[in-house]
């Protein structure tokens, strides 16, 4: 099995003094045998991805090594 990070350039963080920050955002790890059936474990283990209305279409995957 792979290990593979998921992110997105969607969303902000709020700096230290108070400023929003446009930034990527990690969603999660998943270890699974193909990227398909990784994000699909990422949705399923994190359904907040989907409630905050994250665009699945636009989700970016590297393989962990």
């Amino acid at each position: 099995m792979a290990k593979y990070l998921f992110y997105t350039s969607e969303g902000w963080t709020q700096a230290p003094d108070n400023t929003d920050v446009e930034n990527y955002q990690i969603l999660g790890f998943v270890q699974e045998d193909d990227e398909p059936k990784a994000l699909r474990q990422l949705l399923n283990d994190n359904p907040w991805i989907t409630e905050h209305q994250y665009d699945i279409d636009t989700i970016q995957v590297v393989q962990v090594i």
